[in-house]
Formats: structure tokens, sequence, C-alpha cells
């Protein structure tokens, strides 16, 4: 497989094996490139910011960019900031395909299998899916934390992507299993985090973060009229609502250079592509699809934008990572109603909250200029990454 020369991957700075770690974390996850996604997301914020002194190891996915010497089931340590993360990866695979035909979850189980001899020893397992946290309870006895990063039924509404939408009631009873001999549950969504409790009182909810290290000033390149959507462009997200929007926004408004640039990559990407060369030139040359870029370049964008476009249907968003991150970077927030699970945006006040009509989007963005942008990111000054996830581990290690 064709490496690319450079995209932030890190070589090894040590070849040798772990032998015990804290936690070993199973996910389709590359530390050399970053894969749409909020789980993505919340992982190298874990790496970055764990607590002092807690030793993790990653069983994960070789999406083609990593080092050069990188072989499957060969230990490799990775840097985030100042902590160092043993990685090791047991299949070849990008999570940002979403049309592949067997499920990614199942062939990092196999891989897993495959390699399973090169594991070190652990106080604990950490999945972040249901289906990897079903397969790790029989396969490795450790005890298991569990995090969940969807509400109730997120994966298997009508609008997931997820192939257990197929398998509604299944996937309830085996989330429901992995939730009561979980040791401990952390929930991004504070709603659902009551049910689960329910089910097992070690239950935590917990709000997402933003990465401090990656917020970017920038303010005085600020384009109060640039909107900005960041996503993965499958259904769920519905980025061709965002298109339909602007368009209304911009036949009421012709007077006013309203420009939308979409960040993110999926199945919809194309389809996006052909729809904007469908426009008039003037519209299309203020519409901008950049598919997948690294997390540095999307706070620089968020940094230069004016408002912060969401259009998630309702039923599948836990606690958005990318509208605290676009809201600490001083963008105002417009959601559609569902997006925003962990209320932070007051109508008015902090952003504003709208249904699903192109027409109402378009008068909600170009009532933006009245919200102040330094009540927008006071909102969320409490969501520093540091501190957030000090608060899930130490939590954790007080359970014992």
């Amino acid at each position: 497989m064709k490496r690319p020369a450079d995209l932030g991957a890190r070589a090894p700075e040590d070849l040798s094996e772990p032998r015990t770690v804290d936690r070993i974390v199973v996910h389709q996850f590359d530390p050399a490139r970053p894969s749409p996604g909020g789980i993505d997301t919340i992982l190298r914020g874990i790496c970055r910011y764990a607590p002092e002194g807690l030793q993790l190891a990653i069983v994960g996915v070789d999406t083609g960019s990593g080092p050069a010497t990188r072989r499957l089931g060969r230990w490799e340590r990775h840097r985030f900031g100042e902590r160092h993360v043993w990685f090791l990866p047991v299949v070849r695979l990008d999570p940002a395909d979403l049309s592949r035909r067997i499920p990614h979850s199942v062939r990092l189980i196999a891989g897993l299998l495959r390699y399973r001899h090169r594991l070190p020893q652990r106080r604990m397992v950490e999945a972040h899916r249901m289906d990897v946290a079903l397969a790790l309870r029989f396969l490795l006895r450790e005890p298991q934390g569990y995090f969940i990063h969807t509400q109730r039924n997120g994966l298997t509404g009508d609008t997931s992507d997820s192939f257990w939408r197929l398998f509604r009631d299944a996937h309830g009873r085996l989330e429901k299993s992995v939730v009561r001999t979980a040791k401990s549950v952390t929930v991004f969504n504070e709603d659902f985090a009551v049910t689960v409790r329910r089910w097992n009182p070690r239950t935590r909810f917990s709000p997402t973060w933003f990465d401090p290290d990656l917020v970017v000033a920038g303010r005085h390149d600020r384009d109060p009229h640039k909107i900005v959507w960041v996503g993965r462009l499958e259904s769920p997200k519905d980025p061709a609502l965002a298109i339909d929007a602007f368009e209304q926004l911009s036949a009421d408004h012709p007077e006013r250079d309203w420009s939308l640039e979409i960040l993110g990559s999926g199945t919809r990407l194309a389809g996006l592509h052909d729809r904007v060369a469908q426009m008039p030139p003037k519209l299309r040359n203020r519409v901008l699809i950049r598919g997948r870029v690294e997390p540095a370049e999307v706070a620089k964008t968020l940094a230069r934008g004016g408002v912060f476009l969401m259009t998630s249907h309702p039923g599948y968003e836990g606690f958005p990572c990318v509208l605290v991150e676009a809201m600490v970077a001083g963008l105002v927030p417009v959601v559609t109603q569902g997006s925003d699970t962990g209320r932070l945006v007051v109508n008015g006040n902090t952003g504003y909250v709208t249904g699903r009509e192109p027409s109402e989007i378009a008068g909600r963005v170009a009532s933006s200029e009245t919200i102040s942008r330094s009540v927008v990111r006071e909102r969320v000054a409490s969501l520093g990454a540091p501190d957030v996830i000090g608060r899930i581990y130490d939590g954790w290690l007080s359970d014992g």
C-alpha cells in the first residue's frame, strides 16, 4: 500500500513491546491519520490529556499513512503532545471508507485475534463501540471500560448509516448486556446517561471538549459571512441541507457575500460536488467542499469563519465535539433541532436552534450578526480537554 510522504505521522521512537499497561483501547484508530467522526477526536484527546502516569496502549488499524517501518502486529510508540502512547496495528483499513462490505469492527476484531499473543498485561480494556465491547468481553477477561458516543437509538434510527439500523432490537439488548457487565461506563449524552445508569450505577455522564492546543485565535482574519460546516458527509449529518440553506440565504440577501465551506469526507462527497457544479457561477464560486482535513486545519478554518452550521437529524448526536470546538473558536452556531444535545445553544444568546426548512435556517444565519462572539466562547470555556478528560479518568481510577 502506497503511503503519502507526510501526513503528520511520527516515526516510532521505540520498537520494543510494552510489558504492562493500565488500559488497552481497541478501536479502528490510526494515530498517524485522523479520521472523520467524533470517536477519533475523542481518542486523540485522551491520548494527549489522560492523567499523568496512566499508561495507554491502542489496538487499531493501518490506514496506509503510518511510518515506512510499520508492520501489522508490530508495536509502535507515538507522541501526543508531551505523552507517548503504544499502538499496535492489526488490520489495514480506512475508517473513513464507509462503502465497506464487511463492517470495520468485524475486521478489527479478526486482526486482534490474529495478534492476540502480542498484547501486554493490562488492568482494564476500553471500548468505544458496542460490538467491539461485546467481542472483547469474551476475548479478554479484564474489567472493561465502555464509552457511549451517541444518544439512545443513535445508531439504529431511520437516518443512521450504521449496519446496526437493520438490527435495532438486537443492538438495544446487546448494549444493555455490555453496560451491565462493564466496570465503568461513560456516556456523552446526559439524557441517555440517566437511562444507562439504571442498567449500571457506575455510569457517568461527560460532555466532550475542545483541545486548547488546537484553538487558533486568528480573529483578525475572520469573515463574518463565511459559513462553516464540518462533519462526515453521510445521511445522519445531512450536508445537502447546508447547501439548500446557503442557496436560500443567497437569494434572500443578495447584497451580502455569504460563502459556505464544507469540511469532511464520506459517501455523499461526489454527490455534493455534482450539486455544486450545477449552481450558477455566482453561487458556485462561493461554495468550497474541501473533503478530508486534518484537525489543525479544521481549527484554522473555524478561526476564520463567522457562522457554524449543523444540520444533523434528530436522534443521532451524542455531545458533538465539533460544536464545542466551533463555539470556543468564536463562531455563532446555527443548529437544527436535535443537533445540540448538550444544550449549549441558547436562542438569541449563544446562537440559534432552527427547524429543517432552508428558509428558516437562512433567516437564523442572517441574524447571526446580533450574537456576541465573546458570549458564545464563554459558554464552552469550561470544556477544555485537560479538565474534562481528567475528570473522566480520575473517576475510573477512584472506582478501583
